[in-house]
C-alpha cells in the first residue's frame, strides 16, 4: 500500500492533482509487473500468450523514433519525471492497434513519432492546445492532457479513449508509400496501392463500399428521410473526412458489436486492415457511444451538411 501511495503522490506533485490514475497503473509503477496493466488492453482476452503482447509495448516503449513527452507549465519539459506507467499506456494502444499489423507499424515507426501530454490543462493552453487534445499537424504531433489518458477507464470496461481518437488523425496524415507526414487524404496506412507491401486491397473495397453506405444514410437523415437505417457516427464524424477516420476508428475499438451489426462492410474494412476482429476481445460494447449517436438522430434534429467525400474504386 505504501508503494501505491508514493506512485499515486508522484502523479499529484507532476500534475498539480489534476491527473488520478488507477490503481492498475500505479500497480505498474510500483511493481514493473506488466501484467498490470491487462484492463487497459483488451486484446488481451483473445490472446494465448499475453506476454508477447508486452513484449510488443516495451519494443514500443524503447523504440529510438517513440518520441513521448511530458510537459509542464511554461513549456518546461518533465519527460525525466513520467511515470513508466504513463509511457506503457501509449505504447500499448500502438501495440493494441498493431499486433496483427506490426509490418504496418514497423512503417509507421521509420521516422520520429511524437506525443505530447501536459500534466495540466493550463499547460496545455499555454502551447497552443485546444480543448483536451489534439492531433497537430504543424507539429506532426499529438497533444494530450495527461488526465485523458486515464479517463475512460474507472468502469469495468474501458470507455472513453481520446488518444485513439487523436491517432486516427495521426494515421490519416501518415503517407506510408513515402514514409513521411502529409495532410490527410482520409485513408489509413494500408488502404492505398502507393503504399507498396502494406497494402490490403480487400480492406480498401471494404472500406470504400462501407463508409458509400453510411454517407448515404447520413444524407437521406440530413434531408429528412427516415427510410434508411441511422448511420453509426454522430454528425460530428461526417464534418469531414479526418473526423472521420478517427471516429470510426475508435469505435471499432470501444462498440464493435454495434458497428458490426450496423455496417458489416464497414467493419470488416477495419478487420481485414488490422488484422483481427475486435468483437473477439470485447464481450460488449462501451454504451455512451452507441446511445448518445442513437439519441442525436432520434431527437429529429436536422444533421449539419456533410463534407465527407469517397476514395476512387
Amino acid at each position: 500500500m505504501t508503494n501505491l501511495k508514493t506512485a499515486s503522490a508522484r502523479f499529484d506533485s507532476l500534475t498539480n492533482g489534476k491527473c488520478r490514475p488507477q490503481s492498475a497503473a500505479l500497480t505498474f509503477d510500483s511493481t514493473g509487473d506488466p501484467r498490470a496493466l491487462d484492463h487497459y488492453f483488451p486484446i488481451v482476452r483473445l490472446l494465448d500468450d499475453a506476454s508477447s503482447f508486452y513484449q510488443l509495448v516495451q519494443h514500443i516503449a524503447e523504440h529510438p523514433n517513440f518520441d513521448l513527452q511530458l510537459i509542464g507549465a511554461h513549456k518546461e519539459n518533465l519527460t525525466s519525471q513520467m511515470p513508466p506507467s504513463v509511457r506503457h499506456l501509449v505504447a500499448g494502444h500502438l501495440a493494441e492497434v498493431f499486433y496483427f499489423r506490426q509490418d504496418i507499424l514497423a512503417r509507421f515507426l521509420s521516422s520520429p513519432r511524437h506525443f505530447q501530454l501536459y500534466t495540466t490543462p493550463e499547460a496545455f493552453q499555454q502551447d497552443g492546445g485546444v480543448a483536451g487534445g489534439c492531433y497537430n499537424p504543424a507539429r506532426e504531433s499529438i497533444h494530450l492532457v495527461l488526465s485523458r489518458l486515464f479517463e475512460g477507464f474507472n468502469g469495468a470496461t474501458p470507455g472513453v479513449c481520446p488518444f485513439l481518437h487523436e491517432l486516427g488523425h495521426m494515421l490519416d496524415a501518415f503517407d506510408a508509400g513515402s514514409w513521411s507526414m502529409k495532410r490527410g487524404e482520409g485513408l489509413y496506412p494500408g488502404l492505398r496501392a502507393s503504399d507498396g507491401d502494406i497494402f490490403t486491397p480487400k480492406a480498401r473495397d471494404y472500406f470504400i463500399k462501407g463508409k458509400r453506405l453510411e454517407l448515404t444514410r447520413y444524407l437521406s437523415r440530413f434531408e429528412g428521410d427516415l427510410s434508411q437505417p441511422i448511420p453509426i457516427g454522430h454528425p460530428y464524424v461526417f464534418q469531414n473526412d479526418g473526423e472521420f477516420l478517427a471516429g470510426y476508428f475508435e469505435m471499432f475499438f470501444r462498440n464493435p458489436h454495434y458497428f458490426a451489426l450496423q455496417n458489416a462492410e464497414l467493419f470488416m474494412a477495419y478487420v481485414e486492415l488490422f488484422g483481427y476482429d475486435t468483437r473477439r476481445a470485447w464481450t460488449e460494447d462501451f454504451p455512451h457511444y452507441v446511445n448518445a449517436n442513437r439519441s442525436f438522430y432520434a431527437s429529429g434534429q436536422k444533421p449539419n451538411k456533410s463534407g465527407l467525400s469517397l476514395p476512387k474504386e
